[in-house]
């Protein structure tokens, strides 16, 4: 099968936002494994600005972060004139919040800790990727 691509690049784009650092790390090394290219950041502002320097592809969103909670981050994001539609991952350590992910936009979520092979394939299923990542 022909890679597709996502904004014309052959690699998504994915950023991870999260205050903690070991997640950071275990996610950032579980999708770089899979061809993904990974930026990050530690908070919602920061993961704001990344948005519109960088222009990811998907952003992975923890709800529960210092200064800007990852529903703060949502609101703020639907704002962005470049990269507010950009599909968001929702990560929480309580499995009671699916209702309020849906009604945010989100396409998907995932209880901590994650299970890599279904980040992947629900991060596939959201960029419509089918084929290998070159």
């Amino acid at each position: 099968m022909v890679p597709r691509t996502i904004k014309g690049r052959m690699i998504p784009k994915i950023l991870i936002v999260d205050d903690d650092r070991l997640n950071i790390t275990l996610l950032k090394f579980t999708l770089k494994e899979k061809r993904f290219d990974v930026l990050t950041a530690g908070d919602g502002l920061e993961g704001l600005k990344a948005v519109a320097q960088f222009k990811p592809d998907l952003i992975i969103l923890d709800v529960q972060m210092p200064n800007m909670s990852g529903f703060e981050f949502m609101a703020e994001l639907k704002s962005l004139a470049v990269g507010g539609d950009t599909p968001v991952i929702m990560l929480t350590a309580n499995d009671n919040m699916q209702d309020m992910f849906f009604s945010e936009g989100v396409k998907g979520y995932f209880v901590k800790p994650v299970d890599p092979p279904k980040m992947e394939a629900r991060i596939r299923q959201v960029l419509g990727i089918t084929g290998e990542i070159m």
